[in-house]
């Protein structure tokens, strides 16, 4: 009857301290000390066990000071430890860094199977040829192909035991799970996690709560440890299970970003471009934008530009400095404003950028005690773009203004009328004249009255599912790198 898990490793452990009582001793006889039967004693598996086990505790010895090197000899020299020096600080890998290795050496070791299966298909093919290529070239080959180094001792014994074609032994004891049952858990494993990620419920995908479904998942007849069969389940599934921080969220933007909703968006984009004349099917039966088409639709979002620099996150990793830890580190002064100012960008399908508009904050009563450096103007060159208008121009860049730098109903209604509907001079309510604008579902997109004056003026104004622009918004994508741009720019300042 197979032992199980616990009993090898207890009878490993005493067959390691049988080889460090009795260093004469032979590992094989050090295990039948232990119990093991002939057959476990000349297992190859077990007996690296017990060598591990037992290198771990190396023997030191201790060289009397008080002695000269002369008088020194072998029988001055002990067993016992001696005090050594510090140990060195163990690094801590991140878990980022941990999941990225278990991706690499995930990589790696498919690799090594594919090279493992030609070696031995190969060498298997040419030991029957009468000058058929040694074990010793076969494995050069295989390192020229796949990078990866094939030992000759390895090959033969992988003919001798008929594994060809075959990925190699794992490494260690018999797993308790069989192949099938472990391919079926990784496959669970990898549909929970997507599944929670989709539902908005990352939380409950830790480490922790992890092993208490597991162990839910397992017979209590079964010694089993659930944090190795983890270790197991994340290696396996590498490829496509990646570790990091979790993310906070607003809860109405958990609710609203989910699949049904995106879908049902996403569906009706596509019939009411075919509608309104923006596109056709092709002989496949999908949607084609023409060309001509994709000058004619708008994507706008808004972001807000905070000058604080404390807080400001640049993105990538933060630039390290040198510090001696035996002094008050005082830190670096920098930007404390709560000043914000909000930003219109956008493109068309086309790729043509849509003129920016900033919102300042102002703290003017009237419109005519309102200001602006007039600086500002020098350092803003002009958008080039062709848009509705017969041949390519330029547009200048525009700003507002109110209490708290952002858009309300009334400046985003201003907004469209002085910087949108200008650029499209030729809109109709006609086919091959319209226009649509992709805009998120802020203050202004979903008032019905400017809904219909737009319309009547050729622009159809398409809000997205609330709260979800990081998926519907193409320009909220182009805001990451714009925003580690004016992060570094800004540090820039408060660093001069």
């Amino acid at each position: 009857m197979p032992r199980d898990e616990a009993t090898l490793k207890a009878m490993a452990k005493k067959a390691s301290q049988v080889l460090k009582d009795h260093p004469t001793l032979k590992v094989p006889e050090a295990m039948r000390v232990a119990k093991f039967t002939l057959e476990e004693s000349k297992d190859r598996t077990l007996q690296m066990r017990v060598r591990r086990l037992t290198d771990k505790t190396p023997t030191s010895i201790t060289v009397s000071l008080s002695q000269s090197p002369a008088q020194t000899n072998a029988s001055s020299l002990t067993s016992t430890s001696i005090a050594s020096g510090p140990k060195p600080k163990k690094i801590r890998m991140t878990s980022e860094a941990a999941a990225q290795k278990r991706v690499n050496d995930h990589a790696a070791m498919i690799v090594k199977k594919a090279a493992y299966k030609k070696a031995t298909t190969i060498y298997d093919s040419e030991r029957r040829k009468t000058e058929g290529l040694s074990a010793k070239r076969v494995s050069q080959l295989v390192l020229g192909e796949f990078g990866v180094e094939i030992k000759p001792r390895t090959i033969q014994r992988a003919i001798q035991e008929c594994r060809i074609g075959v990925s190699p032994k794992k490494m260690g004891p018999q797993g308790y799970l069989p192949p099938k049952t472990f391919d079926h858990l990784t496959t669970a494993f990898e549909s929970y996690i997507k599944i929670m990620q989709l539902n908005g419920h990352g939380g409950a995908v830790t480490n922790n709560k992890l092993m208490i479904i597991l162990k839910k998942c397992t017979s209590p007849s079964i010694t089993c440890d659930i944090r190795g069969l983890l270790r197991r389940l994340q290696k396996a599934a590498a490829d496509s299970i990646v570790v990091g921080k979790g993310k906070n969220a607003e809860d109405r933007r958990v609710k609203w970003t989910t699949y049904y909703n995106l879908k049902t968006w996403f569906d009706r984009w596509e019939e009411n471009l075919i509608e309104l004349g923006f596109a056709h099917y092709d002989e496949k039966n999908k949607v084609v934008i023409p060309s001509d088409k994709l000058e004619r639709i708008l994507n706008i979002d808004e972001t807000c530009l905070v000058l604080d620099g404390s807080k400001c996150n640049r993105g990538g990793r933060p630039e390290v400095i040198f510090y001696s830890p035996y002094l008050p580190n005082l830190g670096k002064a920098t930007i404390k404003n709560g000043t914000a100012t909000t930003m219109i960008a956008g493109s068309t399908a086309a790729g043509e950028p849509i003129p920016p508009h900033f919102q300042f904050q102002t703290r003017a009563q009237s419109v005519d005690t309102q200001s602006i450096n007039i600086n500002l103007v020098t350092f803003l060159p002009n958008i080039i773009g062709k848009f509705g208008t017969e041949e390519k121009r330029e547009w200048a860049v525009t700003f507002g203004y109110n209490a708290k730098g952002g858009m309300d109903n009334e400046q985003f209604k201003e907004y469209f009328r002085t910087n949108i509907a200008p650029l499209y001079p030729d809109a109709e309510d006609k086919v091959d004249k319209r226009v649509m604008v992709k805009v998120d579902s802020g203050p202004g997109r979903l008032e019905i009255d400017f809904l219909a004056e737009a319309r009547t003026s050729g622009f159809i104004i398409y809000p997205s599912v609330p709260n979800t622009t990081a998926v519907t918004q193409e320009t909220d994508q182009s805001y990451g790198p714009f925003k580690s741009k004016f992060a570094k720019n800004l540090k820039a300042l408060s660093d001069a």
